[in-house]
């Protein structure tokens, strides 16, 4: 599996673009620019626009302010508010998630989502948008000479805290806050699981 686009963890000191050879970059410029390719990015943008609103305005405007503040992060696609992509191409199944391929899925393939005790059926060319931090999940196996390919888009929790920090690191933040700002800064923490649900939709 590869990861394409912007992200900011795992020790890094600043968000910065997935760094791969050459070679790679080529092919992903190749697949990423093809109208099947940008057809897909567009549909899940629009999917999570219709079904998560406020998450897309939050999405749509952290990646666009982050890109105006670094001119260096390069995103994926013109017209998807998601920062990375990653692709699997090798019959091994991953997490919106674009579900591609051809295999029988009524006897596999299916989405696992682990603490719903939940098994959904999910054929070829259908979408699943899920809180993958907060949801384990996997796909079941498909059979020996079927094919399935996943293409997955998702903005690391990292962005948002630099964006929100006002482009720095916590620590960073902290060290330079007055009091009344770092107690503002704790409370926003603290009530961070609030501020997830509320940018979820009641269908």
């Amino acid at each position: 599996m590869k990861i394409f686009g912007i992200s900011f963890g795992g020790g890094q000191q600043r968000p910065g673009n997935f760094a791969h050879t050459a070679n790679e970059d080529a092919v992903w410029d190749r697949l990423r620019n093809t109208p099947e390719v940008q057809a897909v990015a567009r549909r899940v943008d629009y999917l999570l626009a219709c079904y998560f609103p406020k998450l897309h305005n939050l999405y749509t405007n952290t990646l666009k302010d982050l890109c105006n503040a670094d001119k260096s992060l390069s995103p994926n696609f013109k017209d998807c508010c998601f920062a990375a992509s990653s692709i699997n191409l090798d019959h091994a199944v991953t997490c919106a998630i674009k579900n591609f391929g051809t295999f029988n899925y009524k006897k596999g393939g299916h989405l696992v989502l682990w603490d719903l005790k939940l098994i959904i059926e999910f054929p070829p060319g259908c979408t699943a948008l899920l809180p993958s931090a907060m949801l384990a999940h996997s796909n079941t196996s498909i059979a020996q000479r079927e094919h399935c390919q996943l293409m997955t888009f998702f903005t690391v929790s990292g962005l948002l805290r630099w964006r929100h920090n006002n482009y720095m690191l916590d620590k960073d933040f902290i060290a330079g806050a007055t009091r009344s700002k770092r107690q503002a800064w704790e409370e926003h923490r603290d009530n961070l699981w609030r501020t997830g649900l509320d940018l979820f939709s009641d269908l």
